[in-house]
């Protein structure tokens, strides 16, 4: 459960507002929503398609570390006569080259000389401190919340029970700004 300002931060909220754990935590899962990851240190497990070039790219960047890699050869010692070759432990994570700030992943030949297929890939990602960003538009997200306690709702009409609402986002343009170098991207 990501929270993204601390009970303290008072300078990223409108004036006024009282901070709470509870508000802290749905304006965090807002920007988790929006941004489709965690924006804290995060542990990640994917499988990536190589190209011929032996390049292929990781989901979440920036890289903080690489535990483990495993690689799939296109090939085994015999061919693809027994069908094709499970996946290998490259015990020398050195051998493989990546972009740390963007995710790209460049790797060499399997032990047997065959190129990799594709790559299993255990790293961690994100950013030890929280950005400032992050933490203004959470604080923004939070004045929000504050100021209108049923968000989705434009107005009501009592006698006969109308209800008209907004659209589905809290994420005005000015939060969409500051959240947009933080938000998951897809290369394939």
């Amino acid at each position: 459960m990501s929270q993204y300002l601390e009970i303290t931060d008072t300078g990223f909220v409108p004036p006024g507002v009282k901070l709470t754990e509870a508000l802290i935590i749905r304006a965090s899962a807002i920007i988790d929503g929006r941004c489709r990851r965690e924006i804290g240190v995060t542990n990640y497990t994917e499988r990536i398609p190589l190209t011929d070039q032996q390049r292929g790219h990781l989901s979440y960047y920036p890289v903080i570390e690489v535990k483990e890699v495993k690689g799939r050869p296109k090939q085994g010692l015999m061919g693809n006569f027994f069908g094709p070759p499970g996946f290998e432990s490259i015990s020398d994570i050195s051998t493989i080259d990546i972009d740390k700030d963007i995710g790209t992943v460049w790797c060499g030949y399997s032990s047997f000389g065959s190129e990799y297929e594709e790559l299993e890939v255990t790293y961690t990602s994100g950013w030890d401190t929280i950005p400032d960003k992050v933490k203004v538009a959470c604080g923004l997200i939070i004045g929000q919340l504050v100021g209108n306690p049923n968000t989705n709702v434009k107005s009501k009409k009592d006698f006969d029970y109308s209800i008209e609402y907004f659209g589905n986002s809290m994420i005005t343009p000015e939060i969409a700004d500051l959240l947009s170098e933080f938000e998951h991207r897809s290369f394939r």
